[in-house]
């Protein structure tokens, strides 16, 4: 009598091809058996007990569908490529789309997002320096300070090749 091969699930002489296959589906056989428990054990009141609450993750669900609106559709795609979020789809989106008011009137959903008037603009900082003071500094008569704000703006003028000390 032979060995058992421990690692191999059907036989030691099976070929590794069609093991790996088998395991693939023994493998979805597994979730499919899980996800039937899962969705047993599921109770069905609970689900539909109260409103659902519109979320990010929600409504980005609902533009995912087939169903959406081509308005919802858009705005879920300026949501992707970063220019908004969906907390202010009220007042960014042009058209709104009609799953927001649908959504905001019935008692199914709870929409939580107020929307917010656009802020102003905010002014630029003041300058670091006293306004009576000028934020560069010019050498003073006496002092020995070469540079090109020194040098003439001819360019004949300009100086010379040689090192400066």
């Amino acid at each position: 009598m032979t060995r058992p091969q421990w690692g191999s699930m059907w036989e030691p002489d099976l070929d590794p091809e069609v093991e790996a296959i088998a395991r693939k589906v023994m493998d979805a056989v597994d979730n499919l058996r899980t996800a039937t428990i899962r969705l047993a054990n599921i109770d069905i009141d609970e689900l539909f007990d109260g409103p659902t609450e519109v979320t990010e993750e929600f409504i980005s669900m609902v533009a995912g569908m087939d169903t959406a609106s081509p308005a919802l559709k858009a705005y879920a795609e300026r949501v992707g490529n970063g220019e908004c979020r969906w907390c202010d789809i009220e007042t960014l989106a042009r058209p709104v789309p009609p799953e927001v008011a649908e959504m905001k009137s019935s008692p199914l959903f709870t929409w939580t997002w107020t929307p917010e008037p656009p802020q102003a603009p905010t002014p630029p900082p003041a300058p670091s320096w006293p306004p009576t003071q000028t934020p560069t500094r010019r050498p003073r008569p006496g002092e020995t300070v070469v540079g090109p704000s020194d040098w003439p703006d001819d360019f004949e003028d300009y100086p010379d090749e040689r090192r400066w000390r």
